[in-house]
């Protein structure tokens, strides 16, 4: 898709979208470790603390605004679109010992 080029729905005429990604992860937790044997102190469960992520399913589509027309969509093709955060996120499904930021 060439971002250059307007959008337009065939269903509405409408241009206004919104890309959407629905995504189904794995997560694994490792126990009895020094880290998890300080938190467990903690009642709160911290989400972003996992050994490994592993994506099981994903569905990319773009959803016109106006009138919620869904048109199939390639997050991984090769286009002109570029999204910071997807560039620069760890993948930990792809590299074995990942590097989280922030």
């Amino acid at each position: 898709m060439d971002t250059n080029e307007y959008l337009v729905c065939t269903e509405c005429k409408g241009v206004y979208f919104e890309i959407k990604r629905e995504a189904t992860y794995l997560y694994t937790y490792k126990l009895e470790t020094p880290l998890t044997k300080n938190l467990s102190d903690k009642d709160e469960a911290l989400p972003f603390l996992f050994d490994n992520r592993e994506l099981l399913n994903s569905n990319e589509y773009i959803e016109c605004r106006n009138c919620g027309a869904i048109y199939p969509y390639d997050l991984h093709s090769n286009n002109n679109i570029h999204f910071t955060i997807v560039q620069k996120a760890a993948r930990s499904d792809i590299i074995e010992e990942p590097e989280f930021l922030g």
